[in-house]
């Protein structure tokens, strides 16, 4: 799937069971000697391993079998250097790929010069894997900069940001966009692909209590997603841990559900995210047996089966989120000067007000909010 993604057209498989890695080849000079011969019987003019190599091995490989060499951490780069639309993905593809290529370059000099474009050469691309180790240093630097510098904005922004927050979260392709859409009416365009979104989407929902929630997807996890994606991305990835509830959106059709579960399980133990709650999510219900079903309820009570495409149990869903902000809220009675006033609006748009009265020096206000505001606003508190 990763290298259909990518537009490569697989043509052969091999799979290698050994003892222990040769630290060389990785796969041995007799295995390596095999993937040759099909390179020539099948005029292969790529050859993919899904494994992470060492700068060694890439360089030994690729002398051996005189051919275009990637790993599993490049292809998964260059599908996110493929779906990169706005400036700031494209900023985090690029300082990932620089970072994973440049151990890489080391006494490859003459043989940069002959990769072709296209596959594993988008996103930093062939001028700039050409130029020296220095210059690949500093755009590293500039990179970083420009990062750190879009990261202060979305601090900005999410000090504005008084809703509860409820991110969507799961394996790639497991229809988080989908269901974004189907919540907020949003009409993003939903592609079936790994990592068809990149950049983080925030959009606002009403719930039937009559209160905002914001909503917000962000890029999918993968099994072995390369270090240098998760540290580049991790501006990004902070709005998971800005969040007030996770929604862990699964895809109940897939054969490795439950191994895709622990990987999402473990990439936000890796965020520092922790002791957050978190709802499962089964979508794609409408492509799954009854018994199917009803295993994974045994296997997961707490868990809620909708379908995103046909909006099924979709009242479910809402219901859950519903009951969510509502338990979240606390009793608050709030002091507030007159000066102050535009809070008033902050508390009736975010919370559900109990009592509300104009004193001479103040406004007093009782109401159930979320916390988040209590924590903003903690200093009109009455005491």
């Amino acid at each position: 799937m990763l290298a259909n993604t990518s537009g490569v057209s697989s043509i052969k498989y091999f799979t290698y069971r050994g003892d222990k890695i040769n630290p060389a080849y990785y796969i041995g000079t007799g295995n390596l000697e095999k993937i040759s011969n099909i390179i020539d019987n099948y005029d292969i003019n790529l050859v993919i391993f899904d494994n992470q190599l060492s700068p060694a091995q890439f360089r030994n490989i690729e002398e051996e079998l005189k051919t275009k060499i990637l790993d599993r951490n490049q292809l998964i780069m260059d599908i996110f250097a493929l779906h990169a639309k706005s400036k700031e993905s494209k900023i985090q593809v690029e300082l990932a790929q620089l970072e994973y290529l440049l151990p890489r370059l080391t006494g490859r000099g003459k043989e940069l010069s002959r990769l072709a474009g296209g596959i594993g050469t988008r996103g930093p691309g062939e001028t700039k894997l050409e130029i020296d180790r220095r210059r690949i240093e500093k755009r590293i630097y500039r990179l970083k900069e420009k990062l750190k510098n879009i990261k202060n904005d979305r601090i900005t922004q999410r000090k504005h940001r008084n809703d509860p927050i409820v991110s969507l979260i799961g394996y790639t392709n497991a229809g988080k966009s989908t269901i974004l859409n189907s919540l907020t009416g949003d009409s993003t365009l939903v592609e079936d692909k790994l990592f068809a979104t990149l950049d983080s989407r925030a959009k606002s929902y009403q719930l039937p209590i009559g209160k905002n929630i914001i909503v917000t997807d962000t890029v999918g996890f993968i099994k072995n997603l390369p270090h240098q994606l998760i540290a580049s991305f991790r501006s990004t990835l902070e709005e998971i841990q800005q969040a007030d509830l996770l929604l862990h959106i699964i895809d109940a059709n897939d054969q490795n559900i439950n191994q895709k579960i622990k990987v999402v399980e473990n990439e936000l133990l890796e965020l520092g995210v922790k002791n957050k709650p978190i709802l499962k999510v089964f979508n794609k219900l409408d492509l799954i047996e009854s018994n199917t079903k009803k295993d994974l309820e045994i296997q997961y009570p707490d868990a809620i089966f909708i379908s995103a495409k046909t909006e099924a149990y979709k009242d479910m869903l809402v219901g859950k989120l519903n009951n969510f902000v509502q338990d979240s809220m606390v009793k608050y009675s709030f002091e507030i000067p007159y000066d102050q006033a535009n809070i008033i609006e902050t508390i009736h748009n975010s919370g559900i007000v109990e009592n509300e009265k104009y004193k001479n020096n103040f406004i007093f206000i009782s109401a159930f909010i979320p916390n988040r505001l209590a924590k903003k606003y903690k200093k009109y508190i009455k005491q």
